[in-house]
């Protein structure tokens, strides 16, 4: 046994290190009580320390640091980087390389010169192209999205058979990866896919249809799909808020002879609106920020992420101030995101209020 852990440990320094962390937190914390929780104490002296030097209020917030630590580098950092590469303009993203540029960049997205040449800005028609298109589909899947979710929600609130198993269902959709999700749906919408042979095999159409590229069906396959995708997150949402009313207002309007559709009407929807408010916003948001199942799919029309990825020049082929402008751009996308979220706070404090 001894031979086993010497040739373990032969050479290491990890263990007089151990033992001089111990002998340490001896010397800083000098435990008292039994022997285990002496021995504990020591292990976690620098907790013991922690806490008596910041106190017991102070103690939340050092846990708290190392989460706003990750947040702060992978969420502020990037968002002033951002800034920097939207006041800029140049092909490099190393900023010694950049020059200074105002505001060209916002120029470049919305003038309808281009003041680089003095031609007909293209941009611009780009950028309107994709905000129409964004606007478009968030104009329609959203409450779309939230009509049946409420619906989901209300049917599988119910006592009614299997309700665990249909709950999962509808949430399966949710854990998977939206490229898997795109993908699977291109083999059902493609050209040669399932929906269009099992058309023509009833006879409802005579030749194959490219779903998601022909005009007249792509923005609808992708409300169809997006919203099959995000359906089950919203439809526990609202669960939860069903099943946060007060069963007792049921009853006591039962007793009194009261339909359903007038409970529905009079209880649950009043009730439910702060939850259907915080769904509402959170699809919108989400909304504008489509572009996974999307670029899967490989759909006809743009949306406003795909815009700031193809102009960035992370797919195709970098322009000389790409960067810049899918920077500016994608100011103007969270200035929109900030102002929605704005408003889902007043709306939600204007109800606690009333």
């Amino acid at each position: 046994m001894l031979d086993a852990l010497q040739n373990a440990f032969g050479g290491s320094g990890w263990p007089y290190a151990l033992l001089a962390y111990l002998v340490l937190g001896w010397v800083l914390v000098r435990p008292s009580g039994p022997l285990w929780g002496r021995f504990m104490s020591i292990l976690g002296w620098p907790l013991e320390v922690a806490q008596r030097v910041s106190g017991a209020t102070g103690l939340p917030y050092m846990f708290l640091l190392p989460n706003l630590i990750i947040f702060g580098l992978f969420t502020f950092a990037p968002f002033f980087i951002n800034v920097g590469f939207s006041l800029t303009e140049g092909q490099s993203i190393n900023f010694d390389a950049r020059a200074l540029a105002g505001d060209n960049n916002l120029q470049r997205l919305l003038a309808e010169t281009s003041i680089d040449t003095g031609l007909p800005n293209r941009e611009d028609d780009k950028f309107t192209a994709a905000v129409a298109d964004t606007f478009i589909f968030v104009i329609f899947q959203v409450p779309i999205m939230v009509f049946f979710a409420l619906c989901t929600s209300l049917a599988l609130n119910r006592d009614i058979k299997g309700r665990g198993f249909w709950r999962s269902v509808f949430f399966y959709p949710v854990m998977l990866s939206p490229v898997v999700v795109g993908f699977l749906w291109t083999l059902i919408l493609k050209r040669q896919g399932v929906l269009s042979m099992t058309l023509m095999q009833w006879g409802w159409i005579d030749e194959p249809i490219q779903w998601l590229t022909d005009p007249s069906w792509t923005m609808f396959w992708s409300i169809f799909v997006y919203t099959w995708a995000h359906l089950g997150f919203y439809m526990l949402i609202l669960l939860a808020g069903l099943q946060a009313i007060p069963k007792d207002l049921y009853e006591a309007a039962r007793m009194d002879g009261t339909s359903e559709f007038r409970m529905l009407r009079r209880i649950t929807l009043p009730l439910l609106m702060p939850t259907m408010l915080v769904v509402m916003v959170l699809a919108l948001i989400k909304a504008f920020q489509a572009f996974e199942e999307l670029y899967a799919m490989n759909v006809r029309w743009t949306s406003l992420v795909a815009y700031i990825f193809e102009t960035s020049g992370l797919r195709g082929q970098p322009t000389a101030n790409g960067l810049g402008i899918a920077a500016m751009a994608s100011l103007l996308v969270a200035l929109v995101l900030v102002v929605l979220s704005l408003i889902q706070v007043w709306l939600s404090s204007r109800e606690g209020k009333a």
